[in-house]
């Protein structure tokens, strides 16, 4: 059970990342010093599996370390991954969808011309009653004749291209939020279900504009690097400021659908996530991922809902029709 010179190593550098993930999940305060490093959280818990399992391999007591932070943090765990939950939902509701459709693959990413025509299938067999949709294309896009009640808006003026919410129930009271600047936008409207109105956002945050050209090997393209994500990182923070100040004046139970373009142990999570349920940790299954940033599978793509709601079910659905998978909420009055 003694560790010899190079285990002894291992072991300090598993201690080390373990001690540095527990900080950046937030299991003892919120640490959002170095954005880099919160948004790098599912790589270094990536690391530290494989240490458990070489520990459990080589039959060495340092795998505890691991089962420590488990215990210490179990509940910042739950939001990176989620064992699975087996139980078949028998219980109607509003089902809600949020699905980044990449422009309805107007570029050719994916070599076929059906992408369009597909996504409307696969929405129309999901049968959502809500469908927010990012990186909406008005020439590209599909009629949904299924949904009667549509809000589409551009992200710039003028523009084609921006967020669509579909929707079963007629939308009162819509309205768009402009990030200044920025690509990217916000909508929001209000529906009724059952026995209260109800608002609707769909949010599509500031890109990461991460790329495979990217690297950290040089301190120049570092320190590039770096300095761009910290960059669109306060960008992201100014478009939740814009976000709150409007959500402010909301009096109605709310469910917000966005592309965060950040995971779950960000602040800008924190902020947009405030006082709601993150669905996924309420009823999900397994990592979640959403969206594969240099191949590495991260959770970007959020549902959030009011604590009125019930979250009777979660999906990530595996569909490769974008670069990023469509998600699913299943709601009902607590």
């Amino acid at each position: 059970m003694k560790l010899n010179f190079l285990l002894k190593v291992l072991m300090l550098i598993n201690l080390i990342l373990l001690i540095l993930q527990l900080f950046l999940m937030g299991a003892f305060w919120d640490f959002y010093l170095y954005p880099f490093l919160n948004l790098m959280v599912p790589v270094i818990a990536v690391i530290n599996i494989f240490f458990f399992i070489f520990w459990i391999i080589k039959f060495k007591w340092p795998f505890l370390l691991f089962v420590f932070s488990i215990l210490i943090g179990f509940k910042d765990w739950e939001k990176l991954y989620k064992f699975p939950n087996n139980a078949i939902p028998i219980s109607n509701g509003i089902k809600v969808m949020s699905f980044n459709v990449r422009l309805f693959n107007s570029f050719k990413w994916i070599d076929t011309n059906s992408v369009p025509q597909s996504i409307e299938s696969f929405i129309n067999k999901e049968n959502p009653d809500l469908v927010c949709l990012q990186e909406y294309s008005k020439e590209f896009s599909p009629m949904f004749k299924n949904y009667p009640h549509q809000y589409t808006a551009p992200s710039k003026k003028d523009g084609n291209n921006g967020l669509c919410i579909l929707s079963k129930y007629p939308l009162e009271n819509r309205a768009r939020l402009d990030f200044e600047n920025s690509d990217n936008s916000a909508l929001y409207a209000e529906f009724y279900y059952k026995k209260d109105s109800v608002r609707i956002y769909n949010v599509h945050l500031e890109s990461l504009r991460i790329n495979l050209k990217d690297t950290l090997f040089t301190q120049e393209h570092s320190q590039k690097f770096l300095d761009r994500i910290q960059s669109v990182i306060k960008e992201q923070e100014l478009q939740i400021d814009l976000f709150e100040k409007i959500d402010k004046k909301n009096n109605y139970p709310t469910i917000i659908c966005t592309d965060l373009n950040n995971n779950a142990f960000s602040s800008v999570y924190k902020r947009l996530k405030d006082d709601r349920s993150d669905a996924f940790v309420i009823s999900g299954d397994g990592l979640g991922a959403t969206y594969k940033l240099a191949y590495f599978p991260f959770r970007i793509d959020f549902i959030f809902v009011d604590k009125k709601f019930k979250v009777i079910n979660f999906e990530t659905h595996d569909l490769k029709l974008s670069d990023h998978k469509p998600i699913s909420a299943l709601l009902e009055w607590k």
